[in-house]
C-alpha cells in the first residue's frame, strides 16, 4: 500500500527535528453531553509498519474500518497508551484542563522508554500541553496532516465507542449507543424525560439546566 501525505508529513517533522519517534496525541469526546473524554498517544518510528498505512482521521472512516486499523495500530505501532477524563474530572477540571492532563499523561506512557532527545509529540489542535518535559508541537487539523496523529484519533475513537456502549447497557432509554453521548434532538429528549444519569456532565448545557438524579 503506498504511503499517504501523513506519513510524509511525519517523515518531514523527523527530518526537520532530528528526532527518530513520533508520538501523536488526539482526543475523543470533548463535546458531548455524556461519557468519558479519551486520549490516545501512538509513537511510531521512521518505519511505520504497512499495517498502519491505511490511518486517516478517524471521522473520515466508517465505524468497521475504524475498528480494523485500531486492532493493527495496537499490534504493530512501538507504543499505544490510552488516557481517560471521566465526568466528575470533566467537572472539576473543566474540559479544556482535563483534555491537557489526559494527553499529558497519555503521552507520556506512549514514550517511556525513550530518550527525550529522540522524541517529538505531536499534538492535534492549537494547544500545547502544559509541564511536558518533551519537545512538542501543536498542528491544527494534525488528525488529517500527521499519520501518527491520525493513528492516535482512530485509537481514540474507538476506545470511547465500545465505553458509550457499555453505558448504553447500564443506562438504557438515553440512546448513547447511538449518539455517543453527542447532542442531539433525541438526546434532549431523553433528558428531558428521564432526567441525566451519572453518565451526564452535570456542567454541561443542557444538562446543568436538569433536575440531578
Amino acid at each position: 500500500m503506498a504511503a499517504h501525505r501523513g506519513q510524509s508529513f511525519d517523515d518531514s517533522l523527523r527530518a526537520s527535528r532530528r528526532t527518530a519517534w513520533l508520538v501523536g496525541v488526539d482526543e475523543a469526546g470533548r463535546g458531548p453531553w455524556a461519557g468519558p473524554l479519551v486520549v490516545a498517544a501512538v509513537r511510531l518510528g521512521p518505519k511505520v509498519p504497512p499495517q498502519l498505512l491505511g490511518a486517516r482521521d478517524s471521522k473520515l472512516l466508517p465505524p468497521s474500518r475504524r475498528e480494523t486499523l485500531c486492532a493493527a495500530i495496537r499490534a504493530n505501532a512501538a507504543a499505544v497508551a490510552v488516557a481517560w477524563a471521566q465526568p466528575r474530572d470533566i467537572e472539576r477540571l473543566n474540559v479544556l484542563a482535563a483534555t491537557l492532563h489526559a494527553m499529558r499523561r497519555a503521552a507520556l506512557r506512549a514514550a517511556a522508554g525513550v530518550a527525550p532527545a529522540d522524541c517529538l509529540v505531536v499534538v492535534d489542535g492549537n494547544r500545547r500541553i502544559p509541564d511536558l518535559p518533551l519537545e512538542q508541537l501543536a498542528v491544527v487539523d494534525g488528525d488529517r496532516l500527521s499519520l501518527a496523529v491520525s493513528a492516535a484519533s482512530i485509537v481514540a475513537k474507538v476506545v470511547r465507542d465500545r465505553w458509550m456502549l457499555g453505558l448504553d447497557r447500564r443506562y438504557p432509554g438515553y440512546g448513547l449507543a447511538r449518539h455517543k453521548g453527542y447532542g442531539t434532538a433525541g438526546h434532549r429528549e431523553a433528558l428531558d424525560r428521564l432526567g441525566p444519569s451519572p453518565a451526564h456532565r452535570r456542567t454541561f448545557e443542557p444538562v446543568c439546566q436538569l433536575k440531578l438524579l
